[in-house]
């Protein structure tokens, strides 16, 4: 990250990754202009990415902050700002008022109040999120996944490396393009079974069109640090 240092750092653990190929223009109308959506081999992607947050420390200090543990639910693209790769995120909830608070209005990001449940019985993983935010699309989402096979770094031109190993979010506010740096480890997956069922959360994307079942990875943690963002 240059001579820029961290600001914070969390645990994100339990995460599945849900990937579908989209017809490029339904991603078009949600994105906005600045970016480019990317592709890969010529197609476009969407995911879907529940987790769980903890250990939220700002740098400097020993302890995690107090009442910074959370689920969160994230619904991303691919694009690129001037030849730089990143996420753009079409929807993100969560279950911490603060959170969803200061993300809306300090990082312009599309946060909302949603109520969510993590549990496990096994290896099975069970996450639900209904979004609780009024004013805005109801939706709710289900999984119950598990890992499957061993852990594996991706090779730098297969799928899983180019959907996973990004290391900025891209947003703007009005007029504005932002960088949110971030760094960690690169991603050990493995891949998952799971079930999943959604209400509203891509309503208008007609993701099954492609014919193409959903892919899925898990990871069951990764220590990721924040740094600030940068206006381009």
């Amino acid at each position: 990250m240059g001579e820029q240092k961290w600001i914070a750092r969390q645990t994100w653990s339990d995460l599945l990754f849900v990937h579908w190929p989209v017809p490029l223009h339904q991603l078009r109308m949600h994105v906005p202009a600045a970016f480019e959506i990317e592709t890969f081999d010529g197609q476009a992607w969407l995911s879907v990415v529940p987790f769980y947050g903890t250990n939220f420390h700002l740098r400097g200090t020993t302890a995690p902050l107090p009442f910074t543990n959370f689920a969160e639910l994230n619904v991303r693209t691919y694009v690129t700002y001037k030849g730089e790769p990143g996420v753009y995120f079409l929807s993100l909830d969560a279950n911490h008022s603060l959170v969803v608070g200061v993300a809306r209005f300090m990082l312009s990001l599309p946060y909302r109040r949603a109520h969510m449940t993590k549990s496990s019985s096994g290896d099975w993983i069970h996450f639900l999120s209904r979004r609780s935010s009024k004013g805005f699309q109801p939706c709710s989402f289900f999984a119950r996944y598990r890992p499957q096979g061993s852990p594996f770094q991706a090779s730098s031109d297969d799928l899983a490396h180019w959907l996973t190993e990004r290391y900025c979010l891209w947003t703007t506010r009005g007029i504005k393009v932002y960088k949110g740096p971030i760094s960690h480890d690169p991603w050990q997956l493995r891949r998952a079974e799971a079930e999943i069922e959604m209400h509203g959360l891509v309503h208008d994307m007609h993701w099954r069109d492609t014919g193409t079942e959903p892919i899925f990875h898990y990871c069951p943690f990764k220590e990721v640090h924040y740094f600030p963002f940068v206006k381009q």
